[in-house]
């Protein structure tokens, strides 16, 4: 059982990788101010455009999917007689994680004023 809580947590870390929730937002926040054309350059163009109320939505969305192999069992060998019994112990079947991540950047007036992202996979 602890072998398949470790498995849990190293795909969990995995998958989040080494950078904060924290340094992902500030990451964000470093784009406002920003104009859209400089946003769209580096980031490329998004995936969806919605405007309303005089701002624009620019979202960029990805996803994926991961799968941290299994482990496999031991195997323990008892002799009864003139029959030998073989049995698997432990081991664990592949995992596999889907990820997804969806940002979006709200502009005004051609520059960036604020963000907001979901999703497992941002960071």
């Amino acid at each position: 059982m602890s072998r398949m809580i470790i498995m849990i947590f190293s795909a969990l870390f995995f998958l989040t990788g080494c950078v904060t929730k924290k340094e992902y937002e500030d990451t964000l926040s470093s784009w406002v101010g920003a104009s859209e054309n400089e946003l769209v350059m580096s980031w490329g163009p998004p995936n969806s455009v919605y405007e309303s109320g005089g701002l624009k939505y620019l979202t960029w969305s990805n996803s994926g999917s991961v799968t941290i192999p299994g482990t496999s069992p031991t195997y323990q060998t008892s002799i009864y007689g003139n029959t030998a019994y073989t049995t698997a112990i432990g081991g664990s079947a592949p995992m596999t994680f889907n990820k997804h991540c969806q940002r979006t950047m709200v502009i005004s007036n051609d520059r960036v004023v604020n963000w907001q992202w979901k999703g497992n996979g941002c960071f």
